[in-house]
């Protein structure tokens, strides 16, 4: 029908008029309909043939559009990208990581879930997600599982006594109203080790989460002590922060499952999560340096 004739489209596909004519009738047998109608050597296509063409025609660009498709696949840049992390991530680092990310990839399909960090490992396990991002170290067997490292800064009120300081030790802290992370966090108990060596006397107020924490700072109810990542996403809150010393490990995990690979494209994101991190927090203690420290 395209070429005009079976002579045209026998030069057209490089085999017989013969056969393009056997093709043809082996084709109205299995599908129990003219598609010709014959007089001598002409033919002419049937209503039916025509309709079944432009049916074949959308087949064929649907073959095409999954060519497509899987050629995208093959150079990353579509796909689905399924991740799990503890709130403190979800809210400011991954966001930023995953803008970088798409930039160069605008067909992915993205689900980050911002979750307590013992669903994070249920869920990678159970297979819900691809890459979990956790507060807390897994012996769970049935885990690969990546440091992130980071270390803990103290958040402040622009314009406290203590931003004067590039860095702040525990004992710096001893007259001030800590906000602390709630008892079932890992960096809780990090925390109070460092300053129950200066005899800190408890806390008036505690949050499960680091961006509350820091939220209650940029009200005047105190200070904290979070990780880099929480304290980043508040900066434009009318917050500092400054790195604590002695450094104190506050770094996250990064989580796969070890009975499913993952795909080509988490595995990208995944291999340069460290970089990314560390280009988040940057401007932190970059900031930091530039404070007058007159500890020295």
């Amino acid at each position: 029908m395209l070429s005009g004739g079976m002579t045209t489209a026998a030069e057209t596909l490089r085999i017989t008029q013969p056969a393009v004519s056997r093709l043809i009738r082996d084709l109205e047998l299995d599908l129990k309909i003219n598609l010709f109608n014959r007089r001598g050597n002409q033919i002419t296509p049937t209503v039916e043939a025509v309709t079944f063409l432009a049916e074949v025609e959308r087949s064929y660009l649907g073959l095409d559009q999954l060519r497509a498709y899987a050629a995208d696949l093959r150079l990353t840049v579509t796909g689905s990208l399924r991740i799990a992390a503890l709130p403190a991530l979800a809210f400011g680092f991954l966001p930023q990581c995953l803008a970088a990310f798409t930039a160069s990839r605008p067909k992915l399909s993205i689900l980050l879930d911002g979750i307590p960090s013992h669903l994070v490992i249920e869920r990678v396990i159970g297979g819900q997600f691809e890459l979990g991002f956790a507060e807390v170290p897994t012996d769970r067997p049935m885990l690969n599982q990546k440091q992130i490292k980071a270390h803990a800064v103290v958040v402040l009120p622009s314009g406290h006594r203590l931003t004067k300081f590039s860095k702040l030790s525990a004992d710096q802290l001893i007259d001030e109203k800590i906000i602390m992370l709630g008892q079932g966090s890992y960096t809780r108990h990090t925390i109070e080790r460092a300053l129950g060596a200066y005899g800190h006397q408890g806390n008036l107020i505690e949050t499960p989460l680091a961006g509350i924490a820091c939220a209650l700072v940029a009200r005047g109810l105190g200070v904290t002590i979070v990780d880099p990542f929480a304290a980043m996403t508040f900066m434009s809150h009318g917050l500092e922060a400054r790195p604590l010393v002695p450094e104190l490990d506050v770094g996250f995990f990064m989580l796969t499952a070890k009975h499913r690979q993952i795909s080509k494209l988490a595995t990208e994101f995944a291999d340069g999560v460290q970089a990314l991190a560390d280009d988040f927090i940057a401007p932190l203690y970059k900031a930091a340096l530039l404070a007058t420290d007159q500890s020295d």
